[in-house]
C-alpha cells in the first residue's frame, strides 16, 4: 500500500487539487542553516549541466552539451581536490543536525531530465560513487525537449518514469522542474501555480517520496515565483545566474554555475573558486541596477530574501485566497 504524502492526494485522487496557496509574511526567527554557514557552508557551490553525451557531432553541438570525456575529468578535478558531492537533501537533514557535511561538499545538478543523465552521467557518478540532483518535468507525457524547438536544436529523448526511480532508489536526488518548462514569470499567476505545484504532486505519486527542491525553468524567477514555490512546500529552489553570491543566503534563489561545452576541468576549477562566484554575482547586481534605472524603477524596495517555508499539510484550498 502506498505511503499518503500529504493530506491532499487522497482527497484529490493524485489528480486534480493542488496545494493550498499561501504567502509567508515574516522570515522565521533564526533561519534555516543559520548554524551551518556560520561554519563555512556558504561556500558550498553548485553546477549545473544539462546534457552529457558520448559523440560529438552536430545534432550535440549544443552549447550545453558536454562531452562525457570532459564529464569524467570534471569528475577526477572533483575527487583529486576532495570534494563531495551532496543533495539538497543531505543539507536539508544536516540543517537539522542529523548529518555532518563533509568537508568540501558540492551539488551536482542536471536540469531538464534528459535520457542522456542516465545513459551517461548517470554511470560515471556511480564509477566515482557520487551523487546528484535531476531535475525533471511533472508532465510525463513529455518525452522530448519541445521547448527546444524555436531554436531549431534536433529534439532530444527525455527520461522515463522507469529511469528516474532506479536514479532515485540509487541515492540521486529527484527535483522538480515545472511542469512543461515554461517561463514561469512570464504567464499568468494562475498558470505559474499550477506548473509549480502540480509537477511536486505528480513526482511524489511517481517516487512515493518528497520533492522538495525546485529548479526554475531558464533560471527565471521573482519575487512571486519565489513565493508560489515556498507555498507548494518546497523546501530549496535553484536559478542559475541570479541570487545572493554564496549559498544559502536565498534558499529559494540558489546561484548556479553553468557548465558548457567549453568547461573544461581547468575552467571548472576557476568556476568554483569564491572569488568567480563573488565576480559573477557583481556582474548580475550591476546589471539589475542598470535595468532598473533604464525602467524607471530606481526606487523600488527588494523584497527580503525567503528563508523557510510553510508545511504543505497547512496548505489546503488556498489558491481561492491567492487570487483573491
Amino acid at each position: 500500500m502506498r505511503q499518503n504524502l500529504s493530506p491532499s492526494f487522497e482527497e484529490s485522487s493524485g489528480l486534480t487539487m493542488i496545494p493550498e496557496r499561501t504567502y509567508q509574511t515574516q522570515p522565521p526567527e533564526k533561519a534555516e542553516g543559520e548554524s551551518l554557514r556560520q561554519n563555512g557552508s556558504h561556500a558550498i557551490k553548485i553546477l549545473v549541466y544539462h546534457r552529457i553525451v558520448k559523440e560529438a557531432g552536430k545534432e550535440n553541438s549544443c552549447k550545453f552539451c558536454l562531452h562525457e570525456s570532459d564529464f569524467r575529468k570534471h569528475l577526477e578535478w572533483l575527487d583529486r581536490w576532495g570534494f563531495t558531492p551532496i543533495t539538497f537533501e543531505d543539507y536539508r537533514v544536516a540543517c537539522e543536525k542529523q548529518l555532518e557535511l563533509p568537508h568540501k561538499p558540492i551539488i551536482l545538478t542536471f536540469d531538464d531530465g534528459y535520457l542522456d543523465t542516465y545513459q551517461v552521467a548517470f554511470p560515471l557518478l556511480q564509477e566515482f560513487g557520487m551523487k546528484a540532483v535531476v531535475f525533471v518535468l511533472g508532465d510525463r507525457s513529455i518525452k522530448t525537449n519541445v521547448w527546444d524547438a524555436h531554436l531549431k536544436l534536433p529534439q532530444a529523448p527525455l527520461l522515463s518514469d522507469n529511469h528516474i526511480l532506479e536514479m532515485h532508489e540509487a541515492g540521486m536526488e529527484i527535483g522538480a522542474h515545472s511542469m512543461t518548462h515554461i517561463k514561469l514569470t512570464d504567464v499568468k499567476e494562475e498558470c505559474a501555480w499550477e506548473e509549480i505545484s502540480r509537477a511536486r504532486v505528480l513526482l511524489e505519486i511517481l517516487l512515493n517520496a518528497p520533492v522538495l527542491s525546485f529548479s526554475y525553468p531558464y533560471g527565471l524567477v521573482n519575487e512571486t515565483v519565489k513565493q508560489m514555490v515556498a507555498s507548494a512546500g518546497f523546501v530549496h529552489a535553484c536559478s542559475v545566474w541570479s541570487g545572493p553570491a554564496f549559498f544559502g543566503r536565498d534558499v529559494y534563489e540558489l546561484r548556479r554555475i553553468p557548465i558548457l561545452n567549453s568547461t573544461t576541468a581547468s575552467k571548472l576549477a576557476v568556476r568554483v573558486s569564491n572569488l568567480f562566484q563573488y565576480y559573477s554575482w557583481m556582474r548580475w547586481t550591476a546589471g539589475k541596477i542598470l535595468r532598473k534605472k533604464h525602467l524607471g524603477y530606481e526606487n523600488e524596495v527588494l523584497a527580503p530574501p525567503l528563508r523557510s517555508v510553510e508545511s504543505l499539510h497547512h496548505s489546503v484550498n488556498a489558491y481561492e485566497k491567492f487570487k483573491s
